[in-house]
């Protein structure tokens, strides 16, 4: 009882200032204080600016004795909260350190999460078409609440636990397959490819004109979701992607240069031809560089 005291404690700390709740989805929801939002059986456990719960519908009977009885080895969820009449139920995984969702968030994070919610859902059996938007309420007594664990996740534990490697958790997300965090990932690996050309096009302009033509990109895809995000989230993956291109720009400049002397080194070619004395010069890079780049190319 005491750990579960504990987990509800963190549960309403946790909880949006003014989350929506309702009594009967069929009817819509209601945004209310959170001192309101508790008494419905309904409501949203995360902040539309970050998440402290991986969530999942579990629409089937009996949930609780399938997770114990039948699904061994697979990471516990903090709270259960299950319909007394069928068992069905949604499960709660709490982290101990949330992921943000502004327009100053990193994408790794969010990716790293989507992977984990995916492999989750798969493990669980869980609804994979449930948003995670609204939660069957802990604190309403319609509802039977236990606990699995007290302690909460971090995503690296999770991901261990699960067997996630990074290259796995880094594939493009489909856009069919964009719900929640998922519309977070396709966006930034649909954007990011694109970037890569189009900043070419941006050579000797400014970095706000970039990054206005990235955020408009990035608006695009997202008006074209079934459930689009925030305009902040939009312009968290905006940013991301838009200062990253900024950054590297010149060395995948340089990068180009190298392959299209190689090229010409393997087909018999002349090589690039640069300025004499100062080869880093037409290029556009630093002494440094250059040379650093032509011993790679040597080794």
């Amino acid at each position: 009882m005491h750990e579960l005291n504990f987990i509800l404690d963190n549960f309403i700390n946790n909880l949006p200032k003014k989350p929506y709740c309702s009594n009967d989805l069929g009817q819509g929801l209601l945004i209310r204080p959170k001192e309101i939002a508790v008494n419905f059986k309904y409501l949203q456990a995360n902040s539309p600016y970050y998440q402290h719960y991986l969530i999942f519908d579990l629409d089937y009977e009996a949930a609780m004795a399938e997770i114990i009885y039948s699904k061994v080895g697979i990471p516990l969820p903090n709270l259960l909260v299950e319909n007394p009449e069928n068992g069905k139920a949604h499960l709660l995984f709490q982290l101990e350190t949330p992921i943000y969702k502004t327009d100053a968030s990193r994408p790794k994070p969010i990716i790293y999460a989507n992977a984990i919610i995916k492999r989750l859902e798969e493990l669980f059996d869980a609804d994979v078409g449930y948003s995670g938007l609204i939660t069957k309420n802990p604190f309403s007594s319609e509802w039977r609440v236990s606990t699995l664990r007290s302690r909460p996740y971090s995503l690296n534990e999770l991901a261990l636990n699960l067997d996630l490697s990074w290259k796995e958790v880094n594939q493009p997300i489909a856009k069919d397959e964009a719900t929640g965090l998922g519309r977070n990932c396709y966006i930034f690996h649909t954007a990011r490819h694109w970037a890569y050309v189009e900043i070419r096009k941006f050579r000797g302009s400014t970095y706000n004109a970039w990054f206005e033509c990235v955020l408009k990109h990035c608006q695009n895809l997202n008006c074209g979701l079934a459930d689009p995000m925030s305009h902040n989230e939009v312009k968290g993956i905006a940013k991301s992607i838009s200062r990253y291109c900024w950054k590297k720009d010149s060395y995948c400049y340089q990068e180009f240069i190298d392959r299209q002397t190689r090229k010409g080194k393997l087909g018999g070619r002349p090589k690039t031809t640069t300025a004499a004395g100062n080869p880093w010069e037409a290029l556009g890079i630093s002494r440094a560089t250059y040379y650093r780049k032509l011993r790679e190319t040597k080794a």
